[in-house]
Formats: structure tokens, sequence, C-alpha cells
């Protein structure tokens, strides 16, 4: 554990978000006290499902062993969670709702606790492709990593508006696995579920490019 711990913390996008994070919950602990109403208090939960996939991808970037199976394991841990992440953009919808407060300040929370999700997603993403590469001659991590993320606004569309989560493909399986089934067997009936998907995946994606490769430096 404190090996782990080191490594993490020899990241420089640690710190960052966890400032993001103290903010975020800073201004939902401000909140309550200006308003005594607890509307937004939800927001603390996503941003610990959000935390999930980071910290177990963190795990896997960190570690030294070489073994397939329980690295595909894992990997399949960290897609489970990995929507949970971007899904806290989505909370955006909620603005305007709750006790009387400037709505600047609701926006500012919002968004907030909105680029936090996105980070924790976009870095947890990024470490698994770099652990990829490590790993396999692999030469198409663009298209993988796009992928997922189309495949995490998917997992989004489910939570958001049809209200399933993680923790259903373990309580629920059947259910879940029927109306996604559904979806994809007819797709046409569905076009609200692949437009967001498409949508929203995309500009994650570009989004996601352009986390990796701003910055100042020589093409």
């Amino acid at each position: 554990m404190f090996s782990f711990l080191k490594v993490l913390f020899q990241i420089r996008s640690t710190y960052v978000l966890l400032l993001l994070s103290l903010f975020s919950i800073s201004l939902s602990i401000g909140r309550v006290i200006g308003t005594h109403n607890e509307f937004y208090l939800f927001l603390y939960w996503n941003l610990f499902l959000a935390f999930i996939p980071w910290v177990v991808a963190s795990f896997i970037y960190s570690r030294k062993s070489k073994n397939v199976f329980s690295l595909v394991l894992l990997i399949l841990v960290w897609l489970l969670f990995f929507p949970n992440a971007p899904y806290l953009m989505t909370d955006l919808l909620h603005l305007g709702k709750g006790t009387a407060i400037p709505l600047w300040y609701d926006l500012i929370l919002l968004l907030s606790y909105s680029f936090t999700g996105m980070l924790f997603g976009f870095t947890s993403l990024n470490m698994i492709e770099e652990k990829l590469k490590a790993l396999t001659k692999l030469k198409i991590y663009g298209v993988i990593s796009a992928f997922l993320i189309y495949l995490s606004c998917f997992g989004i569309y489910l939570g958001r508006f049809l209200r399933w989560n993680s923790w259903d493909l373990l309580t629920n399986m059947r259910s879940l696995i029927s109306d996604v089934s559904d979806m994809i067997v007819s797709p046409f009936d569905y076009p609200a579920t692949w437009e967001f998907t498409f949508l929203f995946g995309t500009l994650l994606n570009v989004m996601y490019l352009g986390y990796k490769e701003f910055g100042v430096r020589k093409g």
C-alpha cells in the first residue's frame, strides 16, 4: 500500500485532482451553510464514484506484475466504473434547482464537480492507455480509447436517463442486459440513446485529444 501511495503522489496530476476535489467539496459545504439546504449533497457521492476508476487505473499503472489475467480483470473493473467520472458532467442539468441562491454560485459549483469528474476520467483513461503501450505491441491505442469513451457515454445514458448504475450489473443483471440488448438489436427504436452516445462521445473524444495534446511544445 505504501509503495502504491508513493507512486501515486509522484504523478503530478494527483495534486491537481486533490485540489479540485477539495475545492468542489468546499463549495458544497459553503452552500449548505449558506442555505441550510442539502439538495446538492448527492454530488459528494458522484465525486466518490468518479474517484473509483482513477484509483483502479492508478493501481494498474503502478503495478509491475505482467500477469495478463489479473491485468484484464483489473481493466474490466476499471471499465465498469469509468463512466462514473464523465457522468458528473451531466449533473449540469441540475442548474437552477434547489433553494434560492445566486445562480452563478450553483454554476461554479456544478462546473467544479463537472471538470473534476472529467479530469478523473481522462487521467484514468490515459494511465490505462500508457500501461497498454508499455505491455503490448498494439499501435491502435487512440482507436481503443475513442471506443472506450463512446462505450462510457452509452453507460452514462443508461445511468442518467434510465437510472441504471454500475452496481446493477451485479444486482440486477438480467433486466439490465435485457434493456441493453433491445437497444443494440433494434437501434432505430431508440434514437435518443444513440444520438446522445454519438454526440456526447464525440465531444469527450475531442476534449480528450485536447487533454493529451495541449501544451507548449514543438510539433
